[in-house]
């Protein structure tokens, strides 16, 4: 299983804002309720939709990602 690494995150990140706009977080979460039991993808995207927040607090750079 590949892992995403933390420019991924953000690019996905950045990816979902111009999707869905302020919705983003929520639609990041939403998708981590639809993988289920598989550990590994909820945790990606209950990352993203952090990224997405932290993004549409207006963090400038890069964001912070977490350890792991």
């Amino acid at each position: 299983m590949s892992r995403l690494t933390a420019h991924e995150l953000e690019l996905s990140a950045r990816v979902l804002l111009r999707r869905h706009g302020p919705a983003a977080p929520d639609e990041a979460r939403r998708q981590a309720d639809f993988c289920g039991g598989r550990s590994h993808w909820v945790a990606t995207w209950l990352v993203i939709a952090e990224l997405c927040e932290e993004l549409l607090a207006g963090a400038s750079g890069p964001v912070t990602h977490p350890a792991g």
